[in-house]
């Protein structure tokens, strides 16, 4: 091989290999210095939330709906705060009509209002159409799956003392579900571990849509069709002005999938969502639009280049014939062998760093997949609903707040 060849190879190897450890390693160690540094100065003011609209979306979720109006009507009541639910049922077929009927012969408490589209719009039209009948002051979205901790709302509302915050993301726990996913709870805790020190830093990049809250003012609606409705909207808080921040005593409880294929599928529209988000609202690169570019480019758009760096490291350590890279080269094929295996057999679940292997190999081929999903222009077709079965902690959970 030609010297000039093989320095390339060698320079590109050691690119691919930074890039990998910026994403996942220095990005999250600098952020953790940068939030210790910085402090918020909080001008509280106990009369800046005196109201809330709570906006649920459903489609198909059949009775489950009951249980969480009831839930959110809890909520409010404890909170003490001017409450409305909203409920828009995304879809009418004829089990969702007759179901309809009974949601509205069961709540007929002014507070809980019910908004019927006719055709399935998506969750990023429904959210929208349900804000259009909000009075209130803070708007609050939930999902129908997920069950809220009893103090979950009031924390939310608290954190709307500071005026220097537009939208509160909430916490979400996953509780495993028994099934083959166990990874992927050990990558979710690193995930909300690096929303908390952004969140401290300056804002957190998108909330979990199961659990967040936004002043009525700052929120303008989202186009339809937007995947990641959880991260266009709190860019558009950020881009005004204000702070999004991640708040861990508002907890919504979730369980982990029950297989790894469920988590591939769902990662796969998810990271079509950022493929997307970049398409579609280009201007938060932009330093100067948006002054949390950093943050979004190392947490968001990087991931979407590592599966990318992970094949270029293989490759060129695969060319280069020199006993080092030659070693690199065959480490990468035992390690990538061993994490299959565990995949494809299911064992090993015990062990964190194959757990955390077989969880960061699964985002990346979700990544690489979810590529060529958005660029053939098929990211609407690729997700359909993953039902869980409810996992025992889960059950005990609701049993326990009815």
């Amino acid at each position: 091989m030609l010297d000039w060849i093989e320095l390339a190879l060698k320079i590109y190897f050691c690119v691919c290999i930074v890039l990998i450890a910026y994403t996942y390693l220095f990005y999250p160690a600098i952020i953790w210095c940068c939030a210790r540094f910085r402090v918020h100065e909080q001008a509280i003011d106990s009369s800046l939330v005196s109201s809330v609209s709570l906006v649920l979306v459903a489609h198909r979720e059949g009775e489950k709906i009951l249980t969480k109006i009831r839930n959110l009507v809890r909520q409010v009541n404890q909170t003490g705060v001017i409450g409305e639910i909203i409920v828009v049922l995304d879809g009418i077929d004829s089990h969702t009509n007759e179901y309809s009927k009974e949601l509205q012969g069961a709540f007929q408490e002014s507070e809980v209002q019910l908004v019927e589209l006719p055709c399935n719009c998506g969750k990023a039209v429904a959210l929208s159409e349900g804000v259009k009948y909000a009075q209130q002051e803070i708007l609050v979205f939930a999902d129908v799956r997920q069950t809220w901790d009893s103090h979950a709302l009031s924390r939310l509302v608290e954190a709307f003392r500071d005026p220097q915050v537009g939208a509160v993301s909430g916490d979400l726990v996953l509780n495993d579900s028994g099934g083959g996913a166990d990874g992927v709870g050990l990558y979710w805790r690193y995930e909300k571990w690096l929303r908390l020190q952004e969140s401290q830093f300056d804002s957190v990049i998108g909330v979990t849509g199961a659990i967040c809250a936004v002043r009525r003012k700052l929120f303008a609606g989202i186009p339809k069709g937007i995947i990641l409705d959880d991260v266009y909207w709190p860019m558009k808080v950020i881009m005004s002005g204000y702070r999004v921040k991640h708040e861990p005593n508002a907890v919504a409880f979730d369980q982990l999938p029950h297989s790894a294929h469920d988590e591939l599928r769902r990662k796969i529209r998810t990271l079509c969502g950022n493929f997307q988000i970049l398409t579609s609202l280009p201007v938060i690169l932009l330093p100067w639009k948006n002054r949390t570019s950093w943050q979004f480019i190392s947490h968001k758009v990087l991931r979407l280049a590592v599966p990318w760096a992970l094949l270029g490291a293989f490759i060129s350590s695969a060319l280069i014939a020199t006993p080092l890279y030659r070693c690199m080269f065959f480490a990468q094929v035992f390690g990538y062998a061993l994490v299959v295996l565990v995949m494809w057999t299911g064992t090993g679940s015990r062990c964190r760093i194959l757990s955390a292997a077989v969880a960061f190999l699964l985002l990346n081929y979700a990544a690489w997949l979810a590529f060529w999903v958005w660029i053939l222009g098929r990211e609407h077709k690729c997700w359909t609903t993953v039902d869980y079965v409810p996992s025992p902690s889960e059950t005990l959970q609701e049993n326990l707040q009815h």
